[in-house]
């Protein structure tokens, strides 16, 4: 009876260490939403554009390193592209810094795909693939990578807001 007991006691505590772990993400993902969300509203970009991007490119985890060391961060900010070159490691990793960074460029990149008369996902598309690439490789690069746009174009359905675009001036036309 005691060994079934310690067994027990023993799942008990492994499942509240991977409730309290996924309540731990949970939380996290929220603040760094809640940051992005900030953050836009403060460059007059409309929330659901960084936030599709963000999850597209790190799931929303502030210690994404990706492209074998080069990218860093929620935005994935890369060495040769947005990362400023004075930046270190830890900087590009901190939150407010990427997030600050990468909308700042996205707000540059808005006002053209506004210009352009984009609107929804070919907006967003044309964001994400012209404010951050070190070559700015463009909507051309894009179309022939399906897996990202598809992941954008998923990630951009759980942000998009009737609402917000409702508000869009590129809708009235």
């Amino acid at each position: 009876m005691k060994r079934e007991t310690f067994i027990f006691i023993l799942g008990v505590l492994a499942s509240c260490a991977l409730v309290f772990h996924f309540y731990q993400v949970h939380q996290e993902r929220a603040e760094m939403m809640t940051m992005i969300t900030e953050t836009a509203k403060k460059h007059d970009i409309p929330a659901w554009i960084p936030l599709s991007i963000a999850e597209t490119e790190s799931g929303f985890d502030s210690k994404t390193i990706g492209d074998q060391g080069s990218s860093f961060g929620l935005f994935q900010l890369h060495r040769g592209g947005l990362a400023p070159e004075e930046w270190n490691d830890d900087d590009l990793l901190d939150p407010a810094k990427n997030i600050e960074v990468a909308i700042t460029n996205m707000t540059r990149a808005y006002e053209r795909a506004q210009g352009k008369g984009l609107e929804g996902i070919q907006m967003l598309t044309y964001i994400a693939n012209t404010s951050g690439w070190p070559t700015q490789r463009g909507t051309d690069w894009t179309d022939q990578n399906t897996n990202y746009n598809i992941k954008l174009a998923k990630n951009f359905k759980k942000h998009i807001k009737v609402k917000e675009l409702a508000n869009e001036e590129w809708l009235s036309n």
